[in-house]
Order: C-alpha cells, then structure tokens, then sequence
C-alpha cells in the first residue's frame, strides 16, 4: 500500500512538472522577477553631465522626478501610465536618468506584453559596453527569446 502511494505521489509530480514546463512563460512574469523599484546609482554614458550648468541641473531634476514618478506607476502596476512618461525622458536621452530610462521603459513592455519593443530595447541595452543594466538586460533578453520557441 505504501509502494503505491509513494508512486501516485511521484506520478503528480511528474505530472505537475509536465504541466508547468508547458506554461507560457509571460512578459509579466520576467516584470516581476526583473523590476526593481530602485534605479541603479552608476554613471551614465556621458560622464560629462555631472558638470552641469544649473540649467541643465534644473533639467536633470525634473527629469529625475517623471522617472521616480513611472517607477513608482510601475511599482503599482499600472504600465499604462508609465510607458509615455518613460518614452518621453527616452527620447530625451539626456542627463544621468536615460540609461535608468531606457531599462525602465523595457520593464514597462514587458509588464504590457509587448515582447517586440521589450526585446528591441533590451537588446539594445545589452549591447551598450557601459549601460548599468547591460548585464540584468542580457539575462532578461535571453529569457524573453527563449519564449520565442514555446
């Protein structure tokens, strides 16, 4: 009797495995394990910007509160709303907040689904010698095109 309960146990695992190997892994999934609410603190690309005119340090500033503003939209799961904030300071790239931008905003597609856009960015990203999310967006990447084959 107890032979065949620890084989009808051993059988739903197997089973169990079976099943779990065959969910989609999703977006949102690799959002979760990945998202960080706490940007990372390196240097950006362009060192020079730590010389700013206080112009630019007035740039800088508000450009650093809309990324704390959609990291904290992203926190509270609402992508939606963080993506053309994200798109903007982007599209920007300027001052130390692009590279934090840029990760962030591949966090949003994913957290959206769309593995396009989240691809290309985190590709791009991972190709950047001296991004601060290089190495976290290369191991993202690789997981986002292994999805590709399931």
């Amino acid at each position: 009797m107890t032979i065949r309960f620890a084989y009808l146990i051993a059988l739903i695992f197997v089973f169990q495995g079976i099943l779990h190997a065959q969910l989609p892994v999703r977006g949102k999934n690799l959002f979760q394990s990945h998202f960080n609410p706490i940007p990372l603190r390196a240097k950006d690309s362009q060192p020079s910007t730590f010389q700013l005119p206080r112009r630019d340090l007035q740039g800088y500033k508000r450009d650093s509160v809309q990324l704390y503003k959609a990291i904290s939209l992203l926190e509270k799961g609402e992508a939606k709303l963080a993506l053309p904030i994200l798109l903007n300071l982007t599209q920007k790239m300027q001052y130390t907040v692009a590279n934090a931008s840029e990760w962030y905003l591949a966090m949003a597609y994913l957290a959206l689904e769309k593995r396009p856009q989240a691809e290309y960015l985190l590709l791009k990203i991972a190709d950047t010698e001296i991004h601060p999310y290089q190495d976290e967006s290369e191991v993202v990447y690789q997981k986002l095109i292994g999805m590709r084959s399931r």
